[in-house]
């Protein structure tokens, strides 16, 4: 079923569905670092070696490779869904286990 205005046709990336895109959801997910810092004062930073630290960073991120280091800092996710699985992914975004409870009468 393509879209009639467009022809675009997309699928689901949860159940394979093919809908018209724009009858679609679009699922975006940014993970970051917290942007905040760490608590300094002015001793803190008397006391620091610069040029230490910043050769202890490099040489802590020698083994690593550039997606690993991106991971450590930014990464964004794009998903397309269609309404049933939209609807699915809004009830349990994180897709946590759900206790079920046995029903009384």
């Amino acid at each position: 079923m393509a879209d009639p205005v467009t022809g675009n046709l997309v699928a689901c990336d949860l159940c394979g569905a093919k809908l018209a895109a724009h009858a679609s959801y679009v699922v975006r997910i940014d993970v970051f670092a917290d942007p905040s810092l760490p608590p300094t004062d002015g001793a803190d930073l008397a006391g620091l070696d610069f040029d230490a630290a910043m050769a202890q960073i490099a040489a802590e991120a020698a083994h690593l490779t550039a997606d690993d280091l991106q991971d450590g800092v930014h990464r964004r996710f794009e998903h397309r869904l269609c309404p049933r699985c939209h609807k699915r992914f809004l009830a349990n975004p994180l897709g946590k286990p759900r206790d079920v409870r046995p029903a009384s009468n």
